[in-house]
């Protein structure tokens, strides 16, 4: 039997890049950090997140007209901390966030790598956790090009 805590020491070998999740509800702004995201599918457009049960981001996204994949740079540790929980939170306006909206009226943090702006495709359960697939309807290149890494529990910078 795999022990919650070995899993999570082998995954953690998973070098994986960050991103925060953001989506507009009836309360405001919402963001989340992500390391499960993954592109899907080419025809048609397509990438997945997986998201927590338990999270109040899984609840908003459920229900989310849509959402953005904002890919962080190196720089964005601090985005990355704050919509993880373990720094002070944004408010529901973003107001002290540099920010611009998407062509879905969606957050897009400013200064990532890219941005991916999704319509719900499908949802599918994964353990704990459920597999939100999205339609990408947008897309950006941002100005940065130095990718925020996260390996063995700690953000990592990528050796060129």
């Amino acid at each position: 039997m795999v022990s919650p805590e070995q899993f999570r020491d082998v995954m953690a070998r998973h070098a994986a890049g960050v991103t925060v999740v953001t989506t507009a509800g009836p309360t405001g702004y919402h963001g989340v950090t992500v390391t499960a995201f993954c592109p899907l599918s080419l025809d048609p457009p397509l990438v997945l997140v997986c998201i927590d049960r338990q999270q109040q981001s899984h609840r908003l996204l459920e229900t989310a007209a849509g959402w953005v994949v904002n890919l962080l740079s190196r720089d964005q540790e601090f985005l990355a901390e704050q919509f993880a929980g373990r720094a002070p939170l944004a408010d529901s306006r973003f107001s002290r966030l540099p920010h611009h909206l998407g062509p879905l009226g969606i957050p897009r943090l400013d200064g990532c790598l890219a941005w991916i702006d999704c319509r719900p495709w499908a949802r599918y359960e994964g353990g704990d956790h459920s597999i939100f697939v999205g339609q990408v309807v947008a897309l950006d290149l941002g100005p940065a090009n130095d990718p925020l890494i996260y390996f063995e529990r700690q953000y990592c910078e990528l050796a060129w």
